[in-house]
């Protein structure tokens, strides 16, 4: 794939894009089953019947399908985003070790793209200012610490 659309931009339109449609199937497939739920088994149980009719008398059925689908969509956008923010938090916490003087350990990120080349960099600068502590240890003490 290409780096151009091998991007952060483009993994996140992609998980939009596969939250809408994994939410709208999944709503699709959740209305067929309560259809024919209620259709078939729910005539004795009178409460759920009297809830069914009550919500869609005074609330909707249009609302309660958006309200539902948009709960889906945040469900599915948050659970398939995890990963780039995980990539994210490793990169920080990189970052912060640098920026506080510490050598971090190697950054490992599962995305790949802008991501992983970040943390290429990172790892390199780190190793960059591990080998400068290093010679430096070495000339002052004069014996070979690293």
């Amino acid at each position: 794939m290409s780096s151009r659309f091998n991007t952060v931009r483009m993994k996140y339109i992609y998980i939009c894009g596969a939250s809408a449609v994994l939410s709208i199937v999944l709503l699709f497939v959740m209305y067929q089953i309560m259809r024919l739920a209620y259709r078939l088994m729910f005539h004795e149980a009178a409460w759920f019947t009297h809830l069914v009719h009550w919500c869609i008398n005074h609330i909707g059925k249009k609302p309660i399908g958006l309200l539902i689908g948009a709960g889906l969509f945040l469900l599915f956008f948050w659970i398939r985003s995890q990963k780039i923010s995980e990539d994210m938090q490793a990169l920080v916490r990189g970052t912060h070790e640098l920026a506080n003087g510490r050598n971090p350990a190697p950054i490992q990120v599962l995305s790949g793209g802008e991501l992983r080349q970040l943390s290429d960099q990172i790892n390199a600068i780190a190793a960059l200012t591990a080998n400068k502590d290093c010679s430096g240890m070495k000339v002052k003490s004069g014996e070979p610490s690293c």
